[in-house]
């Protein structure tokens, strides 16, 4: 079955509202779309979004920048779609990762938050140049960032309703247990605090166990799930 996340993305591919087509016209719109994006994120990644214009992009691709506005109203439509593109990519890398039949649900919302840090370090803070149009997502609130919130709250949820069925957790509601757990966990996967912590000296990997532990608890996790790895 394929994921809501990843359904999304290839519907945030489409071919512009605007463009009324055939099939096959309809798959190359599409194609190029897809293309045009890749190639920004290519450009903001040697130059930064900031200093990459249309122009660029459309210079890059052998096309006018008139074309490129067919595909996208501004600039910044395309930065969100290059962010859209990498928050999918994240959370299908997540959603891969606690699919795992061999964990239980405490294992499996670790797997979650680990995952989710290590590709927040990985993608964000460690990478300057994206890392500065994540900022900007999360400043002026980009539809993005709340739908990649969302899309993780109900990844969390799904695995908490599975707990609290099988008796590894014990919660009444499954939704506030999620946006809690979530908000327990923020420190160590929002880009943003993440990069202050490091900033601060912070040994924010060796936080991250400890945070889920306690976290775990209060779900209510048995003792043996809820400890750490050892």
């Amino acid at each position: 079955m394929v994921s809501s996340d990843r359904l999304a993305r290839k519907d945030a591919q489409a071919a512009p509202p605007g463009l009324r087509l055939g099939a096959a016209e309809q798959g190359a719109a599409e194609e190029m779309h897809r293309r045009i994006i890749d190639t920004a994120e290519s450009l903001f990644r040697q130059f930064g979004y900031q200093k990459t214009t249309v122009a660029e992009i459309a210079e890059e691709l052998g096309m006018s920048p008139a074309n490129v506005y067919r595909f996208f109203a501004s600039k910044g439509a395309i930065c969100e779609a290059v962010v859209r593109k990498l928050a999918a990519e994240v959370r299908d890398r997540i959603r891969d990762a606690v699919a795992d039949p061999r964990l239980g649900a405490a294992e499996r919302l670790r797997t979650l938050v680990e995952v989710n840090h290590d590709e927040v370090a990985n993608r964000c803070v460690s990478d300057k140049r994206m890392h500065a149009m994540v900022h900007a997502a999360i400043e002026e609130n980009w539809t993005v960032a709340q739908e990649h919130q969302e899309g993780l709250r109900r990844l969390a949820a799904e695995i908490i309703a599975d707990g609290a069925k099988s008796g590894e957790f014990d919660v009444g509601d499954v939704e506030t247990a999620a946006y809690c757990f979530q908000a327990a966990m923020v420190s160590a996967c929002h880009p943003l605090m993440l990069e202050n912590r490091i900033k601060a000296g912070e040994d924010v990997g060796a936080m991250v166990e400890p945070m889920i532990d306690f976290a775990l608890r209060g779900l209510g996790a048995r003792t043996q799930a809820a400890g750490s790895r050892e």
